[in-house]
């Protein structure tokens, strides 16, 4: 239990960039005896934005507060202080059990439109962020190389109120705005997993087989009312199958064997698996 002369304190420091930043600040608290209870650091164009919470004795909260301040000027940085209540702070303590989750979001830029989209359907849900990571490097000004991306994650904590509703909802934003996401519970399986499987057709491939195979036999507004149908839930997929296979009847082998050699292969793929093969990723 905490001794009833300790406080905490929220340090927060942000400047210009530089080695040595997070050492020099924490060996000034270390001369105090300072518990770190929490500490995090995010570094957007060479300016870093550190926090760390401490627990230390009442007696020395001036002290420390005085060094780093008097060292601020040295260290080129801004220094806050905020004292937290222990009320507060078990409060903040006992979120740790709630569900937590990480949505990731994929485009070729994403706006602050995409950004405050997502997090609103976030917050209408009841769920909090506690971090923002941008997962991709430094994205160049020049928009059109054809290599540039941007992936953002968020780590998000509570439990939705209805997350079939929130992916319907994040799905429906996904067409909008051009972008793909990923909503998955942060637990030991999303961290662990080393088998990947993949769907074919306009997703490993930018087509899909059958409609070509249909276009070769010079059937294909048949065989692309059958599918929508099956969509609509009209027919089954074993009955759409029968009668998209029977339009194919007779098609010569040859035909397939010369899609399947100029099969559109998505962009990226071949990254991809390169990455996944490297992380030994079946």
């Amino acid at each position: 239990m905490e001794n009833s002369d300790t406080e905490l304190i929220l340090i927060r420091i942000t400047g210009e960039d530089r080695s040595g930043l997070t050492a020099s600040v924490t060996e000034i608290l270390s001369q105090y005896d300072v518990t770190i209870l929490d500490i995090g650091q995010a570094d957007i164009h060479n300016t870093p934005s550190l926090s760390i919470l401490v627990s230390t004795e009442e007696k020395n909260t001036g002290y420390i507060m005085k060094d780093l301040l008097f060292n601020a000027s040295l260290l080129g940085i801004t220094i806050r202080f905020y004292l937290i209540s222990k009320e507060e702070y078990e409060e903040w303590v006992n979120m740790q059990g709630k569900n937590r989750y990480i949505l990731t979001l994929l485009g070729r830029k994403l706006s602050a439109l995409q950004i405050a989209a997502v997090t609103r359907i976030l917050a209408e849900q009841g769920m909090n962020i506690d971090a923002i990571k941008c997962l991709t490097g430094r994205i160049p000004l020049d928009e059109q190389k054809s290599n540039i991306r941007a992936c953002i994650e968020f780590s998000v904590r509570g439990t939705p109120k209805d997350r079939i509703a929130m992916q319907a909802e994040l799905l429906k934003l996904s067409n909008q705005l051009s972008m793909d996401f990923s909503l998955q519970q942060d637990n030991m399986y999303r961290r662990m997993r080393r088998l990947i499987y993949f769907d074919m057709d306009s997703t490993l491939i930018e087509t899909e087989v059958i409609d070509e195979l249909a276009i070769r036999v010079g059937v294909g507004d048949q065989v692309k009312a059958i599918t929508e149908s099956a969509m609509r839930g009209e027919i089954d997929f074993s009955e759409s199958f029968r009668q998209l296979v029977a339009l194919l009847k007779g098609l010569d082998v040859s035909v397939m064997k010369e899609i399947a050699e100029n099969l559109p292969i998505t962009e990226g793929v071949g990254r991809l698996m390169f990455v996944l093969k490297n992380m030994a990723i079946k």
